[in-house]
């Protein structure tokens, strides 16, 4: 018995990996700044100037200044002077807080977005667009019917 041929087509299913060098990737790039703002906080709540914490890591004050903007990547030995100097513990200056966390997560997530849709074509991508606004809608209509 002969089969029919169908005029209708399979869909497509596009299928991208993003791979553990990805995730490295962006956490290099996100990692260096989550620490500089650590250090910079620990430093304002000791009421201490770059140049004063600078003296007491015995390191230039533009290290300490790169380091606190995430330009910079402080050695491991740089970090132990650095933590020496606020007094804390060099887990202290490598412990995020929480909100921090949620934030490079979050970070994560949307570098691995971009990393999908960097191999789709514009009409794929304006599908998925279609399909980010719907999702967005529905959940701020869910939001605002249960605040």
């Amino acid at each position: 018995m002969k089969q029919k041929h169908s005029s209708h087509r399979k869909p497509v299913v596009y299928a991208a990996t993003v791979t553990i060098g990805d995730y490295l990737m962006n956490l290099i790039d996100i990692l260096p700044k989550l620490i500089g703002a650590r250090i910079r906080q620990i430093r304002l709540s000791l009421g201490l100037t770059q140049e004063n914490l600078a003296e007491k890591a015995d390191m230039d004050f533009t290290s300490i200044g790169a380091a606190e903007r995430g330009v910079r990547n402080l050695s491991l030995k740089s970090l132990a002077r650095v933590a020496d100097a606020l007094g804390v513990p060099i887990e202290e200056l490598v412990r995020l807080p929480r909100d921090a966390q949620i934030s490079s997560e979050k970070e994560i997530a949307m570098h691995e977005i971009r990393v999908l849709l960097k191999d789709m074509d514009l009409e794929q991508i304006k599908l998925i667009l279609e399909i980010v606004k719907t999702a967005n809608g529905y959940f701020k209509k869910q939001s605002s019917s249960q605040g």
